[in-house]
């Protein structure tokens, strides 16, 4: 048996912090995020099949997708996100099997972490074992994107806004890490819930 969790947070929660915890006790990592990518690469099928559905703006001059461009077409038009997600979602939920299947094979890894920032709002976390949050407050989510990304405190607040709010995603996990204080203090925590995973897994 494979165990998979699904590893999410907020934006500026500190998730690819937790990642490189994680990958040093062991852990393989599935990142969702360059399998996105790489579904719509430059001459992919992927590409091509978004560029059917949303015309030639789609693909730019070196091959690439203007997300640009898609990201304004589906902000304008709820609807057609539905559409894009339809298209993506099966080429990248492929992906992943196929990345779990091949990391499954090699059988040394106890364990499979998806690094999936939208875990909740695809819905995806029905399609692991468990689901894990990496946590910050609110307050401290928004002082470290304006601090990161050179922000305004309205900026910030837009795109924290856009997403799935961290304090609903923690009532749905089922294990939390909290980033807000320092480095040392999450180490600890993903060193006791590390400990707690492999002695779940080994009562399977």
């Amino acid at each position: 048996m494979i165990y998979t969790i699904g590893l999410t947070g907020g934006i500026a929660s500190g998730k690819s912090t937790v990642v490189q915890m994680l990958r040093s006790y062991g852990a393989a990592i599935v990142d969702c995020d360059v399998l996105a990518r790489q579904v719509v690469a430059p001459g992919s099928p992927g590409l091509q099949a978004v560029a059917a559905a949303f015309g030639p703006k789609t693909v730019q001059a070196d091959g690439s997708m203007d997300r640009m461009y898609i990201g304004a077409v589906i902000f304008q038009q709820p609807a057609r996100k539905k559409q894009l997600e339809n298209i993506l979602f099966p080429l990248i939920r492929k992906g992943i099997n196929d990345q779990i299947a091949t990391y499954g094979s090699q059988k040394k890894y106890p364990v499979i972490f998806l690094d999936m920032p939208l875990l909740f709002e695809v819905k995806y976390d029905s399609y692991v074992n468990e689901a894990w949050l990496v946590y910050v407050d609110p307050a401290t989510q928004l002082q470290r994107l304006i601090s990161r990304n050179h922000f305004t405190e309205s900026e910030a607040m837009a795109r924290i806004q856009a997403q799935f709010p961290i304090d609903d995603k923690r009532a749905l996990a089922q294990v939390i890490i909290d980033n807000t204080g320092s480095v040392e203090e999450t180490k600890e925590q993903v060193r006791v819930q590390w400990g707690n995973l492999l002695s779940r897994i080994r009562q399977l």
